[in-house]
């Protein structure tokens, strides 16, 4: 069967008046599931920062107690949560949870302290293809989550929970498909017969459409308006309004990148200046705006000639040609006076390109003197590890002549054999303070040895229970009664279990020696918060005068006759290693309190 000319033009324009009004529909409806996501997106981000910001008042109104304990009692935070569910129609609950993904408060009260099921991300929606999009909003009982970080202090401490149903989602959507169906079923065949009528002038609308690009290129996203009244420029013009909305979406987005962009490299210490190809400036942080002595506003577009002065050595740089710059750099060192001081920068010239052409430079300006600064550090440091090796030299060699000085005291006493009274107190003498300087010095070699921490979970209560198991045989005839109050729910810390042994049992020890008349000592662990562990060590001693709590950790200072002054010194240090903390609390005649203060994990 052959069509004549005519038959085959109205084929042609309904093949592609439904062509167009199906694929005008589609992408319609992708873009309406896109932005529905979105607009979901966007009520739960600002029910979310809600809910954030009356955690965060009532964590600040509770100090000191429990946070999770706090958000649970506070009537306006739970308010608040009910009333955000029936605020937004596409919400079906909204949790608080722990790290752990305990439910700790729940729009429904029933179901706080249970765990909170891992529901997939509401944003992930978002990447998925507009077909596998569509499928996953029409699949019945699907439930996703929109996540939001809650944090105490600056450290991750659980997380905000919003839940979205596809069923909620699809009433909407179904309103919106059965608009859109309904508008492509009319404008199928009056699009039919506007195309039939209108083929002749199809030139007309396509001047029409190229203008309405041209303004969307110049930056004008409010386009559309101006295609014409007939029912297929209106398809046309909600298309491109669409397009014009989206863009200016994009455009919103990429200031916002370069918003954030800007702000990283305003906090580096090192000025950056990017140029374009006529040498005019783009760009430049903080730390070049007081080199360049104005702001990025007024000196954007300009060149260093028309800002600088003939005298400034930037200047001479760009006289000299910035378009000279490599790829390995043009360095020059130069020296400016700002605010009253001369400082040095050291200026690199970089060029930037794409694939095809060089689109511009980038001048850094180091200063030098930061970079002295920590030249100087890293010399002292140095220094400082040089003198640690040579004093534990020194202690060595002190060592050594004591070990033959000791051994010629022994052969000295034999031969001396039964002789004055007064000799042989002159050499018990002698050999005291031998022996005293001995554990002076082993003490010090043990101080300043490097060690490695052999790290490893250790159980803080069972090792406290270990070291009072060492101290109660000894300890116990003295009147000295030890009491041990350990938190069960103590999580384990990372550390040394050998150097935390020593150290709890040196402070142990003290707490023993400062009760002549015997009492008791209290060993208690907490869980302070969910980074820290503690140990409280109380005694009911003699106690530490206030002017001498500042001196306990030196190093050789003891209040012992026989005391060498290395025990709490090693204390102090080994819980440094830990990135630990001791406090000491002391009233005479009542007792001392020794407080550890350990990281988890």
């Amino acid at each position: 069967m052959r069509f004549g000319l005519k038959a085959k033009e109205t084929l042609a324009i309904t093949a592609l008046t439904f062509l167009v009004v199906a694929t005008t529909s589609l992408v319609h409806f992708s873009q309406l599931t896109r932005l529905t996501v979105e607009e979901v997106l966007r009520q739960a981000d600002l029910i979310a920062k809600q809910i954030y910001a009356q955690s965060s008042r009532t964590l600040s109104r509770a100090a000191g107690r429990d946070p999770w304990e706090a958000l649970r009692q506070d009537p306006e935070l739970r308010g608040l949560l009910e009333a955000s569910v029936g605020y937004s129609p596409h919400l079906l609950y909204v949790l608080l949870a722990d790290q752990g993904g305990r439910t700790v408060l729940h729009g429904e009260r029933g179901k706080e302290g249970s765990t909170a099921s891992a529901r997939p991300a509401l944003r992930d929606l978002l990447s998925l293809d507009p077909f596998r999009r569509f499928t996953a909003l029409y699949e019945p009982g699907r439930i996703y989550e929109a996540g939001f970080p809650l944090s105490l202090n600056d450290r991750p401490f659980g997380s905000i929970r919003l839940g979205v149903s596809t069923s909620l989602l699809r009433r909407e959507l179904n309103d919106s498909l059965t608009r859109s169906l309904a508008l492509a079923g009319v404008a199928l065949p009056v699009g039919w017969l506007v195309a039939m009528a209108l083929a002749r002038w199809t030139l007309k609308p396509i001047r029409r459409l190229a203008q309405e690009m041209e303004r969307l290129r110049r930056g004008e996203y409010e386009v559309g308006g101006d295609l014409g009244r007939e029912e297929e420029f209106k398809e046309l013009a909600s298309q491109l309004q669409l397009l014009g909305q989206q863009l200016q979406s994009d455009r919103i987005q990429a200031l916002g990148e370069k918003a954030r962009l800007q702000q990283v490299v305003d906090q580096l210490e090192d000025g950056l200046i990017f140029f374009n190809r006529d040498h005019h400036i783009l760009f430049f942080n903080k730390a070049a705006e007081a080199v360049v002595g104005t702001s990025l506003e007024q000196a954007r577009g300009c060149s260093l000639e028309d800002l600088l002065a003939p005298s400034h050595p930037l200047r001479s740089l760009a006289e000299r040609g910035l378009d000279q710059a490599t790829g390995g750099g043009r360095n020059a060192t130069i020296s400016l006076s700002l605010d009253g001081t001369t400082r040095e920068f050291l200026v690199s010239a970089f060029p930037v390109a794409d694939a095809q052409q060089r689109m511009g430079t980038m001048v850094l300006l180091k200063d030098l003197g930061s970079i002295k600064t920590l030249q100087s550090l890293v010399s002292y440091s140095a220094k400082l590890a040089a003198l640690g090796r040579l004093t534990s030299g020194v202690a060595h060699e002190v060592k050594n002549p004591l070990n033959a000085i000791a051994i010629h005291l022994e052969l000295l006493k034999e031969r001396l054999g039964v002789t004055s009274d007064e000799a042989q107190h002159s050499v018990a003498v002698i050999e005291s303070q031998i022996r005293r300087l001995d554990r002076v010095v082993q003490g010090f070699l043990k101080f300043i040895r490097p060690r490695e921490l052999r790290l490893k979970p250790v159980d803080l209560n069972a090792l406290l229970e270990g070291v009072l198991a060492l101290l109660e045989p000894e300890w116990q005839p003295r009147g000295i009664r030890f009491a041990f109050q350990p938190d069960p729910a103590l999580p384990a810390v990372t550390g040394d279990e050998e150097l935390l042994h020593q150290a709890f049992m040196n402070i142990l020890l003290n707490a023993c020696q400062a009760m002549p008349s015997g009492g008791t000592i209290t060993v208690a662990t907490t869980w302070e918060s969910r980074e820290l562990a503690r140990v409280s060590i109380a005694d009911e001693g003699v106690g530490i005068p206030p002017e001498d709590l500042d001196k306990i950790f030196k190093l050789y200072y003891t209040t012992k006759p026989d005391g060498t002054g290395i025990g709490l010194s090693l204390v102090y240090r080994i819980v440094q290693e830990h990135d630990g903390r001791i406090d000491v609390s002391s009233e005479v005649g009542r007792g001392t309190r020794m407080t550890v203060q350990l990281p988890l994990g």
